[in-house]
């Protein structure tokens, strides 16, 4: 996945960022936390890990047609935008352990 550059973080007095959705999240060393998914703002029930590899695709789809059909405000197109990254992050996650499962299954390649 692509890194996001960081913007440094500009406020003015008497002005005060609002908390961000979710629970705060793992972030890379030296990024601030970010918020967890949040399966309301996505239009799912329960945790990213009850939903299956479609199910990941088919919200990340959901997800991504809002962004690109709705007229949204800022703040919540970046909400938005934030859960895709996680459903990304997440749906790539499954496939590629599904395929290391698949590459143990097949073993090693046969030598002629």
């Amino acid at each position: 996945m692509r890194e996001r550059p960081q913007l440094a973080e500009q406020s003015r007095p008497g002005q005060e960022r609002p908390a961000s959705r979710g629970e705060p999240g793992k972030g890379e060393e030296g990024d601030q936390e970010r918020p967890g998914f949040d399966p309301a703002l996505c239009g799912v029930q329960g945790p990213l890990e009850d939903m299956t590899f479609e199910q990941l695709v088919g919200t990340l789809e959901s997800v991504t047609a809002k962004l690109a059909n709705s007229e949204l405000g800022i703040e919540a197109a970046a909400d938005l935008y934030e859960q895709a990254e996680i459903l990304h992050a997440a749906a790539s996650e499954r496939l590629a352990a599904v395929e290391a499962r698949i590459a143990r299954l097949q073993g090693p390649p046969a030598r002629a």
